[in-house]
């Protein structure tokens, strides 16, 4: 570690550019992209629980990490409660909000597709279309609607931001719990999952020097 961040101090600033070459894209839509692949591959070994015997399809699709019991008996659940969304539908907002949130920065507000996901087949084909449509995204169209200023309408009333604050401050943790509920909702139905199926493949070839 040391021996890192004295190598890091040494650079100066043309090589450290050449060394981590980031961009809005690679912070953004490239997150978003890589976060649904990680996804989808847990999702693989989730399927491949199943297929061994341990469970169904359906009850796993429709696993919670957490439900309020009492509101519900007593009929005062929040249909806006995200603890309480299933799986499949953790996996759709993973992949709908990381869709939403780029055309947001865009200014083109695409509309959201319903959730209705009833088997893996229908979440591979959701994070699929929306990685191929995150693909399509002009990264000279993205720096440019990271200064785009944003209006929100909601029921608690309304909020302004930039599309880059939007995007750091909201919709990538936005993205990352729907992703880190997902894999705990797996990890707590029994599929053998662990860190690295969650961060997936991260390393990079070194630079030449």
């Amino acid at each position: 570690m040391i021996e890192f961040r004295r190598r890091v101090v040494e650079l100066d600033n043309t090589e450290l550019r050449r060394a981590v070459p980031l961009n809005s894209y690679d912070l953004s839509v490239g997150v978003f992209i890589r976060g649904l692949t990680n996804l989808k591959l847990q999702l693989r070994k989730a399927e491949g629980h199943v297929a061994a015997g341990e469970g169904s399809e359906a009850a796993l699709l429709g696993a919670q990490l957490a439900r309020d019991e009492r509101a519900e008996e007593a009929g005062t659940a929040s249909p806006f409660d995200l603890h309480a969304y299933t799986l499949a539908a953790h996996v759709h907002w993973a992949a709908e909000g990381a869709k939403l949130a780029i055309g947001q920065v865009l200014g083109t507000r695409p509309v959201p597709a319903v959730s209705d996901a009833t088997c893996f087949s229908d979440l591979y084909d959701r994070i699929d279309a929306t990685i191929a449509h995150l693909e399509g995204i002009a990264a000279a169209d993205l720096d440019a609607g990271f200064d785009r200023p944003l209006l929100f309408e909601h029921r608690r009333g309304s909020m302004s931001s930039t599309g880059g604050h939007f995007l750091l401050a909201f919709a990538i943790p936005h993205f990352y719990y729907h992703v880190t509920t997902a894999y705990g909702i797996l990890r707590n139905q029994g599929v053998d999952l662990t860190m690295g199926d969650f961060l997936g493949s991260w390393g990079t070839a070194s630079p030449d020097r």
